[in-house]
């Protein structure tokens, strides 16, 4: 009776002819979870991933989940004291080592709810702004009109700056390697790639002190301009939070003719721990590729490689060129995003939420997340520019052409999504292979 009283609270204490406290927990638990179940049910998957990113509703769950553990464990021995025999002498001893034990049964679900509320707060105020920060709408569109799932109001497309640093460890200063500009469709989520190379020469620098120290452009490599910002002149910077991106923001800006509204970084060691975190990365090697200057080799075919050889994988350089590397780094970055179902998500979330929280930054505010997230649902990634050779020379680089690419390549892809408006389910597609990287 103890046992069947955690799922069906009151039925001991009816058994026992307390009627009225029976009545009393049933109501309660019905009315309890019948609340939790109607508005998961009402609720669809955006709506409830959109409430997974607000700090406030994290804390109520948090408080909420640390409060059911000790009113379920009541509940357990309350039952238990309502059936038990009255003679102390009659009273099984293995009767109350398994109260104990569904004491600790029902103890576990609220408690790993608790940690899991308790690791997405702790990620997300850790690596997002206050909302405070958050941009504010377009005068030109009223609240009424304004369409969830936008992050931007009053602007068509949102373009994100994202980053892969060779931040880690015997790295004293960080170089974005790895610079990609994700132009996303707010409202259909069709999204183009702008690949920049770490060694592209002569950039523009925004307008300011910057351009004033660098007329002709940037006298170093692109993948040098974060540190610019970062350690040599934060004053570029303008002030932000982390001057090194902020000034690669507007160099980038420069170079495409585009508006860089938000940037996200990761680095390399945190790709590392990522691969670990989730058990793994599987991909189909395309060709045997050294191991650095260690003599090993990875070999043609499927495998499964830990965090320490992904990134020995996602680096190397040697017997190939910096553009073979940036295409598999894409190509493995792709291939981990496949892998990360919510399933494996969920079973590894502290470890996932760490390396996150320690390896990523970005000055996308928590205002914007919950608007963030429903634009991701719809994210159709449908064209993708690298400018490296033969397009572009890094070392002599045409930023007329550059910035007329970039242009034509989102009018095309706009132009084409009018065309495809009437057809549904277009551009998704779920792969069922390994990437071959």
């Amino acid at each position: 009776m103890t046992a069947l009283s955690v799922l069906t609270p009151g039925v001991a204490h009816w058994r026992a002819g307390k009627r009225r406290t029976a009545l009393v927990l049933a109501t309660t638990s019905f009315v309890v979870w019948g609340a939790v179940a109607l508005a998961i049910a009402a609720a669809g998957r955006t709506e409830l991933v959109a409430l997974a990113v607000q700090p406030a509703v994290l804390m109520i769950v948090l408080v909420g989940a640390l409060l059911v553990a000790p009113a379920w464990m009541w509940l357990v021995v309350s039952s238990y004291r309502a059936v038990r025999p009255a003679d102390p002498r009659s009273r099984s001893r293995l009767a109350q080592l398994g109260v104990l034990g569904l004491c600790a049964a029902v103890a576990l679900p609220p408690a790993a709810i608790a940690n899991l509320a308790y690791s997405q707060y702790d990620l997300v105020t850790s690596v997002f702004r206050d909302n405070s920060a958050a941009p504010a709408p377009s005068a030109a569109v009223p609240p009424a009109d304004r369409e969830q799932g936008q992050p931007l109001p009053g602007e068509r497309r949102l373009n994100i700056l994202l980053l892969g640093s060779d931040a880690g460890p015997g790295r004293t200063e960080a170089r974005t390697d790895t610079m990609v500009l994700a132009s996303i469709d707010q409202e259909t989520g069709r999204t183009v790639l702008f690949g920049l190379p770490r060694n592209l020469e002569y950039a523009p620098m925004p307008s300011g002190p910057a351009q004033d120290a660098y007329p002709g452009g940037f006298s170093d490599l692109l993948n040098a301009v974060y540190r610019e910002g970062a350690a040599t002149h934060p004053e570029f910077g303008e002030g932000a939070a982390d001057p090194g991106a902020e000034l690669l923001k507007g160099t980038v800006s420069q170079i495409l003719d585009l508006p860089v509204h938000n940037y996200a970084m990761v680095n390399m060691d945190g790709f590392h721990h990522m691969v670990d975190a989730l058990g793994g990365l599987d991909l189909n090697v395309a060709a045997r590729i050294p191991m650095g200057d260690t003599g090993g080799f990875f070999e043609p075919g499927e495998q499964q490689l830990d965090g320490a050889h992904a990134l020995w994988y996602a680096r190397s350089r040697t017997g190939g060129s910096d553009y073979d590397r940036m295409a598999r780094q894409r190509c493995m970055i792709g291939a981990l995003a496949d892998q990360a179902d919510p399933m494996t998500v969920l079973r590894h979330y502290d470890q996932v939420a760490d390396v996150a929280k320690d390896n990523v930054s970005t000055d996308i505010p928590s205002g914007m997340l919950q608007d963030l997230t429903g634009l991701a649902e719809k994210i159709n990634p449908h064209a993708s520019v690298q400018f490296t050779p033969p397009l572009i020379q890094p070392g002599a680089p045409d930023y007329n052409l550059i910035r007329a690419t970039a242009h034509d390549t989102i009018q095309q892809s706009e132009a084409e999504q009018e065309e495809e408006s009437g057809q549904s389910g277009s551009g998704q597609s779920q792969e069922s292979e390994l990437r071959t990287c």
